[in-house]
């Protein structure tokens, strides 16, 4: 399972007697979904990126083999 800034947003822990500082849980809980929020976005643009440059040497790979393909032929003539 992936978590998201929603889940850790979302998350409820439940109260007893001589438990945590519910503010103090809630305050550690909001920065860490900010720091998430960050490296979640940071990843995604990432992997947008790999995505393209993925193609783009995909369509250099293609170009390639046509020059190597026009290159054989030409040594034939």
């Amino acid at each position: 399972m992936s978590l998201t800034p929603l889940d850790i947003h979302n998350r409820e822990f439940s109260r007893s007697l001589r438990g945590y500082n519910p503010d103090e849980v809630d305050e550690f809980l909001d920065e860490i979904i900010e720091e998430f929020e960050k490296l979640y976005s940071d990843s995604r643009e990432l992997q947008d990126r790999i995505d393209a440059l993925t193609d783009q040497t995909k369509s250099y790979k293609a170009i390639e083999g046509t020059l190597q393909e026009i290159m054989a032929l030409n040594q034939m003539l």
